[in-house]
């Protein structure tokens, strides 16, 4: 691939979207569903009889949506990239890209959600704020992370379908 430019764009805009679905997934499936802490209105609509359990569980669905919707957008972009001999397929890159997006879907559900609207709490209650606050935290973890990431497979050139190299082989390679 010598004088083809490298692009990580593609890879990281689709990794960025898959994290986004995917951390909204794990979010609505373990804090909304198997721990039920919150429901997407729960801190408006108490979840306390049948018709605002209802309510709740429409709003959740919607939430629902939107993150299949996110995450089938990224597994497009992520097939588009895969047919562009320009991008390539680092496997930091990559992985950094999708905590990018799953920290970013924390930081800015847990901003409006949690501290704007106020519509839910992480688990409300006694220590809410430490819960909501421990949400915003681990988000900006994942960024930060993922950052890094994808800076180190800035590095990450070889070609998709090129031989893996044993740390000897990349040392000769790097000297010619």
């Amino acid at each position: 691939m010598a004088g083809i430019p490298r692009h990580q764009g593609a890879v990281i805009s689709a990794g960025v979207l898959l994290g986004t679905g995917l951390g909204g997934f794990l979010d609505g499936i373990l804090l909304h569903q198997l721990l039920q802490w919150h429901n997407m209105l729960s801190s408006q609509i108490p979840p306390t009889d049948l018709v605002a359990m209802k309510v709740n569980m429409f709003w959740d669905g919607l939430f629902h949506a939107f993150t299949w919707l996110v995450t089938a957008i990224g597994l497009g972009l992520l097939w588009r990239a895969g047919q562009r001999p320009e991008v390539p397929w680092s496997t930091r890159t990559f992985v950094g890209s999708l905590s990018i997006g799953w920290g970013a879907f924390n930081l800015v559900e847990g901003l409006i959600d949690h501290h704007l609207l106020g519509i839910h709490h992480v688990h409300p209650g006694a220590g809410q704020l430490a819960w909501d606050v421990g949400f915003l935290l681990f988000g900006a973890l994942l960024v930060a992370v993922g950052w890094g990431l994808v800076r180190a497979g800035r590095k990450d050139t070889r070609p998709r379908g090129a031989p893996v190299l044993s740390s000897r082989e990349r040392l000769i390679e790097r000297r010619a």
